[in-house]
């Protein structure tokens, strides 16, 4: 798939509040407490959360007994067998266990037996009929048995004859109902009053005949799941036992039932298992497949989804229960339960039921953080960051090189910067609120700023805050203070040399100083508004700086208040107010107070310090300060995170199965936001805090924060530009700030967003390296006469490529352009803050549009010597040169010059089709794509993927006719045997982006895993694995066996023909194919005997030439043969290059 550079506006969508608001937060603290009696005291324990799961209860019962569980809920949890045997018994009972109610959500289980009247056959369903107080029970013998429940003592109340074998059962209480599932319909019953029998009320046959395999009943949406074999219908209650299909899941690989099912109406997710292991996923509304995985090596046996968490648990018959995070796809944990797993059901979101071969158990498998926000790459850092009165925003940092604002109240996603590719240089942030900046520094003595009134965030401006290059910015800090003369904050920077300087465009306050003797590690200020600006700064040499921006004679000074020498180096450092607070490289918590700052400050003593023992056994990555409640929380590398008061004692720790990453508070209540994998989930105050501390939370003045609106994301029209163009201003002595031009961003990254998850694409561009744009230097303006030619050559000299000049305009220079603004009546229309946006900067320079340059890549992508480039280039007042021009005038040349040109003509003119905005003919598109099929005989690898990407352009953008999709597919399958393991790769990847590959592709894939090239064999695994959803040999070997596979393979067209005759595959094929596999192959599908050479390959019917590498080697021909197709191909392009310009086609440099 290609990723165009497009936007889904309509993506994001509000949601709700994620923390409640003060005065429900204190109804719930008081619902807490009410238990808690003040006279006993309290009890001040650390409070440990885990999610560890845990046996509830366990129980074996006889080994050749054949219990059945059967599950329902009156006020309690009931698990009832008809047909228990104990362990070391002989008697067959009726055994209940009761889940009450406890102190905790294990509840106590007391087991109840009740002797039977008579044995039960072994059962092969139940159910229980609610308010009827009955359980239902099929046996295989054509009958229905009736039992009263608990209340009757399981006693029988009779028996209904039916004239089917049922494979499945399922009451619906809102309707009354019981269904019965039979091959190929669907029964449904009433019950009589009091229980006294059974009607049959209508049998609903289900399309294909297929078994039923089990019920859901979904109660949100009123809808009953019917599992069949190769599909899940979905059925309404229209009344009097009546059902009508309304919608249908229908699995994309057949071979294998389905076994069990769950619809996510949160995420709006339909989940289905079969019996191969394999998970597939459809989208509730739609109906539409999605996707699907290999998430067990036995049949599924459940499915259940926590959107609380954003997880997908799924069981599998070897008795392992698994956690699928559904942001990465990421197996968080499993569980073994027990083998030969029969059966497992959630009762809730954290207890379940199983049942093996063996034993019946009860686990509890808990967890105690809930969804914030899904992020799309891994966060490393959050920070709170206040943006003013009872407002905050959550800044989150990720893998990615992308800087977002979250909602605190929500987790929603405020504004995201746009990924640059600087961005992935970055190595500090700091936001000034005032002005809606995002400062970043980027590894150099430059930071990039970002304009946050927009979502992408633009580039702004960049700031050269030094005039030593060499003089790196380490750190940034935002103050928020009322210094006087409109100064309402100031921006911190801390560098290499020791220097810490103030950036601002108020040249009063634009000031330095040397404060440390060693690289400045780490700067802190105060949170909120405070009438003067404390700054913290630590430094290489092992000093902490405690210094005051103070205005003193219409000029920011930066005064020392005192300094603290540190024992050992610190990790991390914070300021406080009245105190400062680190982690030291031992991973001790360390906390001064200013007034012993001062006093030690006027002795002219450096105050040393001690610490507390270790707070965990490595490193601390993670760190945070709730000043309110006096507590702080810490991470470290092993993913475990404590909460501890500012004494060093342990509050809460956090014993969780998952890692953790990066943590901050998100508020001052206490409530805790963590990291895993992809996610950011938050864990309440209610949960963390033991009842001292809550106590002290509800006597608290709280008020609620700001719930702010996220801004829309509507992407500017110049980030379509594969350059950016920022003012760089330069920060000079005395407090000059001095305009040095523009400085040219490379624009190579999109974000796409997968429904509100936004991600980072790369686009396949083929330009020059980022080191190469961002550096280039810029030609001065030079008069080109085209007209004068070369006497020693008979043609005009050798010019620059039109991409780096252009003939009849002023230089390449923009910042040339922009000077002539200055000092001859004309202003260049700056805004108050100086920033001169993108539209302003091309607009003034280029007022009749924008040069190709910036339109497209500055790359000339076939450059020759004796290329004579004349033909190519023309002024914009003259005629432009038509593909058949191009085509005729070289006719002189020798042949691999004429094929040369030809493809260099070809390739520049449909690499400057815009083929999203612009409409061509039908038979032009055709004309497009043969050309292009006839171009790649003769190409290296980057002719072969340059011109490829052209055509999955117009894959996207036009209906392309059944004809020429053969045709394309049939050479890609051909170039999947290429003597040229890049060809082959390329061609199997295209095959998959260009929308021919189905799960039928199997087939062919499996001779790519068996490939003599390690790539080609990577590329081939991947799509087996994404496309087929095939991840083992067993699978393969499956579909390979299936009788139908040929048949299905004729039945699969690609626009004229079916995948059978593109390949060529015959019986015989298959069973090489097969015997390959079954020797070549492991398990994993990765390739065991690679000292053996692979010869098995299908047979394309159409004879095509053979390629160019990338050194312009042919591969042995006869002679007469080449010269002969060569004059094919070269009459055939000369045709339908005639055929383009009669569409008067132009192309232009």
């Amino acid at each position: 798939m290609m990723f165009v550079k497009s936007w889904n506006v309509t993506g994001i969508a509000s949601s709700s509040r994620l923390i409640p608001q003060w005065k429900d937060l204190r109804f719930l603290i008081n619902e807490i407490l009410k238990d808690i009696k003040t006279d006993e005291g309290i009890n001040n324990d650390v409070v440990v959360l885990s999610d560890w799961p845990e046996t509830v209860y366990q129980e074996s019962h006889h080994p050749q007994n054949k219990p059945f569980i059967c599950f329902y809920f009156i006020d309690v949890n009931y698990f009832v067998s008809l047909n228990w045997v104990e362990l070391y018994g002989k008697q067959m009972q009726a055994v209940v266990w009761i889940q009450k109610k406890g102190t905790d959500k294990k509840g106590v289980i007391e087991k109840v037996k009740f002797h039977v009247m008579e044995q039960v056959p072994p059962i092969e369903a139940m159910v229980h009929t609610g308010s009827h107080h009955m359980l239902i029970a099929y046996c295989g013998d054509m009958r229905l048995r009736l039992f009263g429940d608990h209340h009757q003592a399981f006693l029988p109340l009779g028996t209904v004859p039916c004239r089917f074998s049922i494979s499945c059962l399922c009451y619906d209480s809102e309707a009354e109902m019981l269904l019965s599932g039979i091959l190929g319909a669907v029964v449904t019953w009433f019950i009589l009053p009091n229980g006294r029998g059974l009607r049959m009320a209508q049998t609903v046959p289900l399309s294909g005949g297929e078994l039923v395999q089990g019920f859901s009943l979904n109660s949100a949406q009123g809808s009953l799941q019917v599992l069949c074999e190769n599909a899940v219908s979905v059925f309404t209650h229209q009344g009097q036992g009546q059902l009508k299909e309304v919608k249908k899941f229908t699995l994309v690989t057949s071979g294998s039932s389905i076994t069990c099912s769950f619809a996510c109406v949160s995420q709006g997710t339909f989940y289905a298992g079969n019996g191969a292991g394999e998970i597939h996923a459809w989208s509730l509304d739609k109906s539409n497949f999605l996707h699907s995985f290999q998430a067990h090596s036995l049949p599924v046996v459940c499915i259940h989804s926590r959107p609380e968490t954003y997880t997908l648990l799924t069981a599998g018959g070897e008795g392992v229960l698994r956690e699928w995070n559904l942001a990465s796809g990421n197996l968080l944990r499993q569980l073994s339960i027990d083998e030969n797993l029969q059966q497992l059901k959630f009762i809730d979101n954290t207890t379940f039921f199983c049942q093996s071969t063996s034993a019946f158990s009860l686990h509890h498998l808990p967890y105690f953080y809930s969804l914030f926000n899904v992020c799309g790459s891994a966060p490393k850092k959050l920070q709170r960051v206040c943006c003013g009165h009872n407002w905050t925003r959550i800044l989150c940092v990720t893998e990615d090189g992308l800087l977002r604002f979250l909602s605190p109240v929500t987790g929603e996603l405020l504004v995201i910067t746009w990924p640059l590719l600087i961005m992935s240089m970055a190595v500090a942030w700091a936001y000034d609120s005032n002005r809606e900046e995002l400062f970043v520094a980027i590894h150099t003595s430059e930071v990039l700023v970002f304009d946050t009134t927009r979502s992408p965030c633009p580039a702004k401006y960049l700031v050269c805050t030094s005039e030593n290059p060499r003089d790196k910015v380490r750190c940034l800090a935002y103050g928020r203070s009322h210094l006087g003369k409109g100064l309402e904050g100031l921006m911190f920077c801390g560098y290499e040399s020791g220097i810490v300087r103030i950036l601002s465009h108020c040249s009063f306050a634009q000031i330095e100083k040397t404060i440390h003797t060693g690289a400045v590690l780490s700067l802190s200020t105060l949170e909120g508004s405070q009438e003067n600006s404390l700054l913290c700064s630590y430094g290489k040499d092992n000093i902490i700086h405690l210094t005051e921006a103070v205005l003193q004679d219409s000029k920011v000074i930066l005064q020392p208040v005192s300094k603290v020498l540190c024992g050992c180096p610190l990790k991390h450092m914070m300021l406080l107010p009245g105190c400062v607070a680190a982690i030291s490289e031992n991973s001790g918590w360390c906390l001064w107070c200013y007034q012993d700052l001062r006093i030690a400050s006027e002795s002219k003593q450096s105050f040393r310090f001690g610490e507390t023992k270790c707070l965990h056994e490595c490193a601390v990555t993670s760190f945070d300060v709730c000043f309110s409640l006096k507590l702080f929380v810490t991470g470290a590398i092993d993913g475990s995170v404590r909460i501890w008061d500012f004494w060093g004692r342990l509050i809460t720790e956090l014993d969780s199965a998952l890692q953790f990453g990066a943590l901050c508070f998100a508020n001052n209540r206490g409530d805790l936001l963590l990291t895993i994998n992809q996610s950011i989930y938050i864990v309440s105050c209610l949960k963390l805090l033991p009842p001292a501390r809550l106590i002290h939370l509800r006597s608290l003045h709280n008020v609620d924060e700001i719930q702010e609106v996220p801004k829309p994301f509507l992407p500017s029209f110049f980030f379509l530009f594969e350059m950016v163009f920022v003012p760089k201003f330069v920060y000079l002595e005395q407090g000059v700030q001095e305009l040095r031009g523009l400085k040219t961003l490379v624009n190579k990254r999109v974000i796409a967003f997968d429904n509100t998850v936004p991600h980072v694409v790369e686009e396949s561009r083929m330009s020059l390296a980022v080191e190469d744009i961002s550096n280039l230097q810029l030609l001065e303006a030079k008069s080109i006469d085209l007209s004068t030619p070369d006497s020693k050559h008979n043609r005009p000299p050798f010019v620059a490529p039109a991409q780096l000049q252009l003939a009849g305009w002023d230089g390449f220079n923009p910042y040339r352009m922009l000077q002539c603004f200055f000092g001859k009546g004309k202003q260049w229309p700056f805004a108050p803050d100086c920033y001169i946006p993108n539209s302003v900067i091309r607009a003034s320079l280029w007022p009749e549009g924008t040069p190709i340059f910036l339109r497209y890549d500055l790359y000339l992508p076939y450059q020759d010597k004796d290329l004579d480039m004349t033909e190519f280039l023309r002024p914009q007042s003259s005629s432009s040169v038509t593909l058949e021009e191009g085509i005729s005038k070289s006719k002189q040349k020798d042949k691999p010059k004429e094929q040369k040109r030809t493809s260099f003509n070809v390739l520049e003119s449909t690499t400057n089709q815009n083929w999203v905005r612009r409409k061509f003919s039908e038979r032009l598109i055709d004309n497009i794509i043969e050309t292009i099929l006839n171009l790649t005989v003769y190409c290296s690898v980057e002719k072969y993927k340059k011109y490829f990407d052209i055509l999955e352009q117009i894959f996207a953008s036009y209906q392309i006719s059944p004809r020429l999709r053969t045709e394309v597919a049939c050479r890609l399958l051909k170039d999947t045997t290429h003597y040229d393991s890049h060809i082959r790769e390329l061609a199997w990847e295209l095959l998959e982006r260009l929308g021919f590959m189905s799960h039928l592709f199997a087939v062919p894939l499996a001779m790519g895993l068996m490939d003599s090239d390690k790539s080609v064999r990577t590329k081939a695994l991947y799509l087996m694995t994404r496309v087929t959803g095939i991840q083992t040999k067993t699978g393969l070997i499956r579909l390979l066996k299936k009788q139908e596979i040929l048949q299905e393979m004729q039945l699969e067209i690609i626009g004229e023909a079916s995948l059978g005759q593109l390949l060529g595959i015959e019986a015989s094929d298959i069973r090489c194919m097969l015997t390959h596999v079954q020797w070549r192959l492991n398990e994993n599908l990765t390739l065991s005997h690679k000292d053996k050479p692979f010869t098995f390959a299908f047979t394309v019917p159409k004879e095509e030439e053979v390629e160019l590498t990338a050194e312009q080697k042919f591969i042995p021909l006869p002679e007469p043969e080449k010269i002969i197709e060569l004059k094919k191909r070269r009459k055939y392009i000369q045709a339908k290059s005639k055929e383009l310009s009669m569409y008067g086609v132009m192309y232009r440099v």
